[in-house]
């Protein structure tokens, strides 16, 4: 899940500790005094009986969703299926150039109805960098009396899982897990992701929203362009993995150094190199 903030976000030279009579201290470089003063402030009006630790991890999430934020020029794009060549001249769907001459659709659009290609013009905006982590909305969901962002499957229905609670075990290795690896946030619904990012607003007093599909594409694809792959280089690149060169004709294989994704899903936040805009695991196998 990725919080989009209308706002541009500056850069700003400080250091801040905030202490005005509450127990919540909070540092960034990046958040100006004022933000810090509102963040603080609303934590402690509206949750007056919040324990200090709870007070405190859930100003951090939100000095967190600011600080992770990567500022999106605006511009317009080709939205949907810009095809691709109907031969893979690598020998690999993993690593594929766009040409104008590309004449074949995606076998997934065929699936999700984004043959459609449409031009979309889209106003600057920011994005986060990288994946909600678990930890981030399991401090709110505290602060909020929440239930965690847990479930066990019982069905290929979501909304049929299972809660798990606080006082589970895999609750509590969750935690531990994620206090020293941390992996993205799951929701049940797209309105749990939408109460995350219209609480981080509501404490931030800043616009705070899910991105629109066309805002999260326009990111991927680092201001639309024709990448395939929402990586650092356009491609997949698997451990092990190999493509053809299409002038020479010789194999090449994958260097370690050039690995930017894995077969199964994302370990870790940050886990692979960002795309050219500073975004993260767009394109490399995120559990939500």
């Amino acid at each position: 899940m990725k919080n989009r903030w209308l706002g541009l976000i500056g850069t700003l030279p400080v250091l801040v500790a905030c202490n005005t009579g509450s127990s919540i201290q909070l540092s960034s470089e990046t958040v100006s005094p004022q933000q810090i003063k509102t963040i603080v402030t609303n934590i402690t009006t509206r949750y007056p009986q919040a324990t200090a630790q709870q007070k405190q991890q859930a100003a951090e999430a939100v000095v967190r969703a600011i600080e992770n934020m990567v500022f999106v020029d605006g511009g317009s794009f080709d939205m949907g299926d810009f095809k691709m060549d109907c031969d893979f001249p690598t020998q690999t769907e993993t690593r594929l150039d766009w040409s104008p001459d590309a004449e074949c659709f995606n076998f997934a659009t065929n699936l999700s109805g984004a043959q459609h290609l449409h031009k979309v013009t889209l106003d600057s905006y920011s994005i986060s960098k990288y994946e909600t982590s678990f930890l981030d909305m399991e401090w709110m969901r505290q602060i909020n009396q929440l239930p965690p962002a847990m479930s066990q499957f019982v069905s290929v229905n979501p909304l049929k899982a299972k809660q798990i609670q606080r006082t589970d075990d895999r609750y509590h290795n969750a935690m531990k897990y994620n206090l020293k690896h941390t992996r993205a946030t799951y929701t049940k619904s797209w309105q749990e992701a939408k109460d995350y990012c219209q609480w981080l607003g509501d404490i931030s007093g800043l616009a705070f929203d899910l991105p629109t599909e066309a805002q999260w594409e326009y990111a991927a694809r680092s201001r639309g362009q024709h990448y395939y792959y929402a990586t650092n280089d356009g491609y997949l690149s698997y451990s092990e993995g190999w493509y053809v060169d299409p002038i020479t004709g010789q194999r090449v294989e994958i260097l370690p150094s050039e690995v930017n994704s894995g077969l199964s899903k994302e370990e870790y936040i940050g886990r692979w190199p960002a795309n050219p805009l500073g975004i993260y695991g767009m394109s490399n196998g995120i559990s939500e």
